[in-house]
Parts: C-alpha cells; structure tokens; sequence
C-alpha cells in the first residue's frame, strides 16, 4: 500500500523566516560583542588602577624605608643627614682596599636635597653611617662588612626621571627605577627649633637652605620629612580627556589634558635618628 507524502511537511524555511533568523542572530552576536567589549574594558581600567596603587605604595614604602635611616649613626652625632652639594658624597677606602661608593659620580647636582622649579619635581639626597645594623643602600646592595668597621657613610638619592621614580645608592653602579608612573614628586621638612623633638614648621628645600646659610646646625634640626607623590596609570582609561590640578605639600600641579588615572599617594616620614 502506497503511503501519501505530505509535500508541506517536506518543506524547508522560508526566505523570510531564514531572515528573520539571521536578524535574531545578529542582534545576539551584537549584544555578547557589546557585554565582551564592556567586560575587556572593565577588567583593563581594573588593572590599571591595581598597578597605579601597587606604584604608589611601593614608592612610598621605600622612600619611608629609607628616609627613616637618615643621619643614622653610632660614630658622629653631628652627622649632617643631608646632601647639600654633590662634593658632600664622598669615598672612603675600607681595610680590606675596597671602596665605601662605587661611583661618587651619580649623585649629580639634580640628586640632591632640591627644590624643583615651577612645579618641577623635587629630589633628596640621605646620609646615614653604615655598621652592622644598617648596611644597605636604596636598592638593597650591601656596604662591604671591611667598610662597617671603617667610618663610612652609606648616600641615596631619589628623583623623579622619565615618569618614574628613580634612586642612585652609595653601591649601585647606576640609578634604578623604583616606581613607574610617577610624574611629580614634592618634600616638605619638618623642623624642630626648640629641642622639644615636635615639628615647629615645614620649609621646603629652598627655604632651609636659606636658613642653613645664617645657621648650617638647623640641617640637624630636621626631624620629619613629608613626601607627596603624583602616579599616573600607565595606560589611558577616562573616557574623555581631562586636565586637573593635583596639590602636593606647596606645590599645585596641573596634568596633560588626556585620559590616564592620576593619585597623590602622601606620608610622613618621621626621622628617628636625628631627634
């Protein structure tokens, strides 16, 4: 017995439903498109602002690490904790022939204790005596054990050079990046003038230099210093450009009119030695 063929049932899709599948279709692809590209720029901006606070911490940890040592000191207590003047960085051969810096030429004139013009960055330069206690430089090179016993003195410098934070040590043979991303750095030192170990003012680098002209002990008054960091991200992440003023101590900073993320990172920074 012959069966009877439905022809309609046979029948593929229309060309309009076939349309209309393809139009379902593409609205699907746009919405997951859209929620992918929204999820990518999320997790980018989520980056960025991790490595801009993880560069601010590391550069505020280590500038506290280190600025606390200064004028550290079981020899000479009238040890001037600064560097005033790159002839203050000097080398001194230890017992065993080695030398106490391996390269005096690093501490250039902007690697100083300066006051940067116009908004510039600032830069500071630390002394301490290094011993058996306290015997590493800025980027964790030790003084050699002959120079602890010898009176030699351990020198960093930090500045602020091609949008990072740099620093040069007493044993490193170039200057290291500390910190990317960091576009201004500012100090401000707290001064006690009366000998009660309590901040009496704030003056910026040019001002006690000026001070230190009538009085060079005041160096040695210096009990605190206060640091403020500009970083930026290391990508653009805003949505549209944007300049902004950023404060730092004394200072007033205008960024680039663009679409990175910037923070002030601040810290006091109390000097345990010098009180």
């Amino acid at each position: 017995m012959n069966k009877v063929i439905n022809k309609k049932a046979l029948s593929g899709l229309s060309l309009l439903e076939l349309l209309i599948a393809m139009v379902i279709g593409i609205f699907l692809l746009a919405g997951i498109a859209s929620s992918y590209i929204s999820s990518k720029k999320t997790s980018i901006k989520r980056d960025q602002y991790s490595l801009l606070e993880d560069n601010g911490r590391i550069a505020i940890e280590t500038l506290t690490k280190v600025i606390q040592h200064t004028g550290y000191s079981a020899r000479d207590k009238s040890l001037r904790p600064f560097i005033t003047t790159s002839s203050d960085v000097a080398s001194v051969a230890c017992s065993d022939g080695s030398q106490s810096v391996v390269n005096t030429g690093l501490f250039t004139s902007n690697r100083i204790v300066k006051d940067g013009s116009s908004g510039a960055s600032d830069s500071i330069g630390t002394i301490f005596y290094g011993d058996n206690n306290l015997f590493k430089d800025c980027v964790g090179r030790e003084l050699p054990v002959a120079c602890r016993t010898t009176p030699s003195k351990v020198y960093n410098s930090f500045y602020v050079s091609n949008g990072n934070l740099e620093c040069v040590g007493s044993r490193a043979s170039k200057a290291y990046v500390i910190a990317e991303g960091v576009e201004n750095i500012q100090f401000l030192y707290g001064v006690d003038t009366n000998n009660d170990e309590l901040v009496d003012r704030f003056l910026n680098a040019t001002n006690l230099a000026l001070a230190a002209a009538g009085n060079p002990a005041i160096w040695n008054s210096v009990i605190s210093v206060q640091v403020a960091v500009l970083v930026r991200s290391s990508k653009p992440v805003k949505q549209s450009s944007e300049s902004k003023t950023y404060t730092l101590l004394d200072q007033s900073i205008t960024s680039a009119d663009d679409k990175f993320k910037r923070e002030v990172f601040t810290a006091t920074i109390r000097l345990r030695n010098t009180l």
